[in-house]
């Protein structure tokens, strides 16, 4: 009697198991293998690539505060696969990491990290920059204001060339600013689509600022005579590290 007692208390755990079994949710698909949704493809920069951007919004040291936003948008169309990634007018953001105003025998400062571009679908990529070069076109002077195509280890195109991602316009190419080298002119203000050439170098018709980079991949802008100011409208070559 008790064998078969066993027995029947074996056999009815047998069927509740595997009744929940049966009962159980189906498994879920991951988001990711539903439908035919990709992940968003990004690109990447070599570091030593240059980016041709224009300012925003003025930034004044008299006024600003660490962290405040900077955006540049890029002036030209830039290579990316697939294609159309990042084309002209994409944001390059970075923040304001030291400000220090004009006071007496202290300096002005204005310390700045680019770290990231809005790419044109939306999705943000690390892109740590600093800056080159920074001015409005027209006060920019080949004679003073650039450097040697090979003066730090070969121009684009050459070995150890930096990289140039939105190629750089030449005599012809109808911007009617340049001339042979794709250097501007003084005074070519007046031609909106004039642009600083990739060679330039430093702050352009800012008197009394230097520009300067830092050790953790900064930009340093410093005046001894006046509060750093960067205008809205200029434009900068920014250098990836």
């Amino acid at each position: 009697m008790r064998y078969v007692f066993c027995s029947a208390v074996a056999v009815a755990l047998i069927i509740g198991i595997a009744s929940a079994q049966n009962q159980s949710p189906p498994t879920q698909i991951p988001a990711a293998n539903a439908g035919n949704a990709q992940t968003p493809m990004a690109m990447n920069f070599t570091p030593g690539t240059l980016l041709r951007v224009k300012l925003d919004k003025t930034i004044d040291a008299k006024k600003a505060q660490v962290g405040d936003q900077i955006v540049a948008k890029t002036l030209d169309d830039l290579k990316s696969v697939p294609p159309g990634l990042a084309t002209k007018g994409c944001e390059i953001v970075g923040h304001v990491v030291e400000v220090t105003q004009h006071q007496g025998d202290s300096p002005s400062k204005l310390r700045i990290v680019f770290d990231k571009m809005v790419l044109k679908n939306g999705n943000p990529m690390p892109l740590p920059a600093f800056i080159k070069a920074v001015g409005f076109v027209a006060e920019f002077n080949p004679a003073t204001n650039s450097e040697q195509i090979n003066a730090m280890g070969g121009g684009p195109g050459g070995a150890g060339a930096d990289t140039v991602m939105g190629g750089q316009p030449s005599a012809g190419s109808g911007n009617p600013a340049m001339y042979a080298g794709g250097r501007l002119p003084m005074g070519s203000g007046s031609n909106p689509d004039a642009k600083l050439p990739y060679n330039a170098i430093g702050a352009i018709g800012m008197s009394g600022v230097t520009l300067g980079q830092g050790t953790e991949k900064d930009s340093i802008l410093t005046s001894n005579k006046k509060n750093v100011k960067l205008e809205g409208g200029m434009q900068m070559i920014l250098k990836t590290n």
